[in-house]
């Protein structure tokens, strides 16, 4: 039926009918609900409410007492031993002991309901008082009469059977005794679950019933006893206690219940068990915990639902819930693929005092440990040690696994299920690792950081670069030359190598770093350092130690060498790295601005000495002396980015420039098929070129593929040596974002952590910075940073 009338609604007529017995139905399986709607009721109206839903229920009482007694009759007419007239006087003593039944069953089933729904009622304190109490007790009596009737019914056919057979009144006896404890035990966990709610009413399960049913059974074996003799008085009292203590928690649904869980559980039958429409079931049903898990997995919110309801609300079968809940737990642990992820689900375990809830603690510390050592070893990079973690890993496993051997069900066989996918997900994984220690690792000679040695680094010689500056040396005998170029842009590994492309017979090459605390300490210091790189490079030339006055002094060493050199036809490549950091001491006062003018003498007289000075900032950038006056003749070479092909020659054929004599096919190299599918490509474009980003990314995919299992570099495996680059050049990064920058800048920078473009900054001071600094570029009116790993690096942890 659609949506039944309330309970306070229901009346006489067709609808009300249907009502009173889908109310009398809630109130065997949910008596509870049917206490709570009588309590809403005025009292008056909850009694009348009580005698309503007997009336209803009463010609239905009346056909099961009566129908057995003709349908008796019937069976006898078959007989030739009885005729029609003795069929008939049959019939009427039948139906009229039936109505008896009938009759004594309805006083004796309202008598004890009274009696019980008044004192339980009053006892657990119902809101609608004694009212209320006489309501249930009305309504109790229902299930105690028909029961009682049909008792009745039973004990008439069974008797007329019988006869006088003395053996045959004993079945009588007992058969009356069995309905009768039916009867009793129905409405007693009936009257219970309304008068103190379920909990309380199927608290003690199937021991208080047992208890109760035999208590009952010796009570109406002494009653019996007095009057029929004790031999049959017991008998019968046993039968009925047997049949009480069946009744009364409802174990009749252990039978049913044995086709939901035998020869197989069947999970999707979940819905029409006992346990899902009935909360008087005090039996505890054997599987049931397996029952719900495969109802779960075959239904998982409405699963997890019936597991939560039967936890909460349903004492007698919460263990089997709880037992259900741990085994989808451990299931669900079992099919996690990783493992550092395990411990937030098995700590779902519930916990408790006794059996397998006193376990589960332990259960959780190990699955904890395994989970700690795998998230370690996927901290890890250098292959032995991982290898060291991954058989750590593996024992712990198995040490677990020999744990839950010895515990309660279900963590004996659900975690040990779970623990052997995990040996198989760490055994996989621990011969991964071994095969990437067998494996012939790719040769590293990328490297990010200092200035590249060629002999044993990636290097290539920047042909462009290299061929101007020979074109200015060599050709039109250029005197000064400015190397202008951003940070790490390899400026300094081009000087360092330049006489892999320079004829290194005819040109000497003398390079100094004023980075060097030895050469900026003071002017003299710098000389020195100066007139010692000069005679390193050309020893023949007499040039002598600094003494006296320094800047007269470093005239008369250039001067001697310039002479020196042009008897030899030579040239000398005097070369000073990090010049910026002659304008930064002019301006602290160390040095003197007569350092410059020497500097211009020496450019303009000494025709046979290439004076370098190698930067990250222009001319224009220097404001402690007026550097533009003192190198107008010097010509400026800029340092760009990478080209693709610049980056692909590095990438494929790094030693190519290294300068030393390789056997055939000994000069490592690395095909374009080792950098996957347009990996080249990707790495340029992610360092936007950048020359030391270049190795710093190709660093890091030398070391991921080197600790993998694969020979060649896929999307995976280059975005992870992406991510590694950028903790790796945290400090490089960090630099040319943020230490060259005003605050403004800065702060403009910034915006791309959460954009991946922006309008272009107000101020067209920062804007000329942004692009001087090969920060930015534009598209479509907007900004976007040139170097992707430079955005990686600003939303990542390290740059906030």
């Amino acid at each position: 039926m659609s949506s039944p009338l309330p309970l306070a609604d229901i009346r006489f007529g067709w609808r009300s009918h249907r009502a009173a017995l889908w109310w009398l139905a809630l109130l065997y399986r949910r008596p509870a609900v049917v206490r709570d709607a009588l309590e809403n009721m005025p009292a008056r109206r909850a009694i009348a409410t009580g005698v309503v839903l007997l009336a209803h229920v009463l010609p239905y009482l009346i056909f099961l007492v009566v129908l057995p007694p003709i349908v008796f009759a019937a069976t006898k007419m078959l007989s030739a031993e009885y005729n029609v007239s003795n069929i008939a006087n049959m019939l009427v003593v039948d139906i009229d002991s039936a109505a008896s039944g009938l009759v004594e069953g309805i006083i004796r089933g309202i008598a004890v309901g009274s009696a019980a729904g008044a004192t339980w009622g009053l006892k657990w304190g119902i809101a609608g008082g004694i009212a209320v109490a006489i309501a249930l007790s009305v309504i109790v009596a229902i299930f105690g009469g028909i029961a009682l009737g049909i008792t009745g019914s039973i004990e008439v056919i069974v008797g007329s059977i019988a006869g006088n057979n003395i053996a045959a009144g004993m079945l009588v006896g007992t058969a009356g005794s069995i309905a009768l404890g039916i009867a009793l035990g129905t409405a007693g966990g009936v009257a219970r679950g309304i008068a103190s709610g379920i909990a309380r009413a199927i608290t003690g399960s199937i021991t208080w019933s047992i208890v109760t049913g035999i208590v009952s059974g010796i009570a109406w074996s002494i009653a019996t006893g007095v009057v029929m003799g004790s031999a049959d008085g017991i008998a019968w009292g046993v039968a009925l206690g047997i049949a009480v203590s069946i009744a009364e928690p409802r174990a009749y649904y252990l039978i049913p219940h044995l086709f939901f869980v035998w020869p197989e559980v069947r999970g999707r039958w979940y819905p029409a068990h006992p346990v899902a429409w009935d909360d008087l079931c005090g039996v505890p049903f054997p599987l049931l915990d397996q029952l719900l898990a495969a109802y779960a997995e075959h239904d998982a919110e409405a699963g997890g639902r019936e597991i939560g309801r039967l936890i909460d609300t349903y004492p007698a079968q919460r263990p089997a819930a709880l037992r259900a809940q741990a085994r989808l737990i451990a299931r669900a642990a079992g099919r996690e693929a990783d493992l550092a992820r395990l411990d937030p689900i098995v700590a779902r375990l519930p916990e408790g005092g006794t059996g397998f809830l006193a376990e589960t603690r332990r259960v959780k510390e190990r699955v904890a440990d395994i989970a700690d050592v795998q998230r370690r070893l996927d901290t890890l990079w250098v292959p032995l040690v991982r290898e060291t973690h991954a058989r750590l890993l593996c024992r712990e496993i198995e040490a677990f696994r020999a744990t839950v051997g010895g515990f309660h069900e279900p963590l004996r066989s659900e975690f040990t299920a779970a623990a052997d996918r995990w040996a198989d997900r760490a055994k996989a994984q621990h011969e991964q690792i071994r095969a990437v220690l067998n494996k012939e690792p790719a040769p590293q000679i990328f490297r990010a950081g200092d200035p590249v040695d060629r002999t044993q680094e990636a290097f290539i010689t920047r042909d462009a670069i290299t061929a101007t500056v020979e074109r200015e040396i060599l050709t039109a005998g250029c005197p000064a030359l400015i190397v202008y170029g951003r940070r790490r842009m390899g400026k300094s590994t081009l000087v360092r190598n330049l006489d892999a492309s320079l004829p290194v017979a005819s040109v000497h090459i003398a390079s100094l770093s004023l980075l060097d605390a030895r050469v900026f300490a003071t002017q003299e210091s710098l000389v020195t350092a100066i007139v010692a790189a000069i005679h390193q490079a050309v020893p023949a030339a007499p040039v002598a130690p600094v003494s006296g006055e320094e800047l007269p002094h470093l005239i008369d060493a250039l001067a001697a060498c310039d002479h020196w050199l042009k008897g030899e036809g030579r040239r000398l490549l005097l070369a000073l790295d990090e010049y910026e950091n002659i304008d930064r001491k002019i301006g602290e006062g160390v040095f003197d601005e007569d350092l410059l003018a020497t500097l211009r003498e020496s450019i303009q007289s000494h025709r046979q000495i290439t004076w370098m000075l190698i930067g990250s900032h222009a001319i224009a950038e220097l404001t402690h002396a007026p550097w533009a006056s003192y190198m107008v003749s010097a010509r400026t070479i800029e340092v760009p980015p990478f080209g693709l092909e610049e980056t692909r020659l590095l990438l494929t054929d790094p030693m190519r420039h290294s300068g030393l004599t390789w056997d055939d096919g000994k000069r490592p190299r690395f095909g374009a098929a080792l950098w996957g599918d347009s990996g080249v490509d990707w790495i340029h474009g992610e360092a936007g070129g950048w020359p030391h980003l270049v190795q710093l990314i190709a660093q890091n995919a030398i070391d991921v593929l080197n600790d993998s299992n694969q020979n060649t570099l896929d999307a995976t495996l280059l975005e992870k040596a992406a991510a590694k680059a950028v903790g790796a050049g945290d400090t490089v990064l960090r630099q040319l974002l943020k230490g060259e920058s005003s605050e403004p800048a800065w702060a403009y920078l910034t915006g791309f952590r959460h954009h991946d473009t922006q309008s272009p900054p107000a101020d067209p001071a920062i804007l000329a910075d942004l692009h001087r600094r090969l920060l930015v570029v534009e598209e479509g009116g907007h900004l976007r940073l040139r170097v992707p790993l430079m955005q990686r690096w600003l939303r990542s942890p390290a740059a906030w």
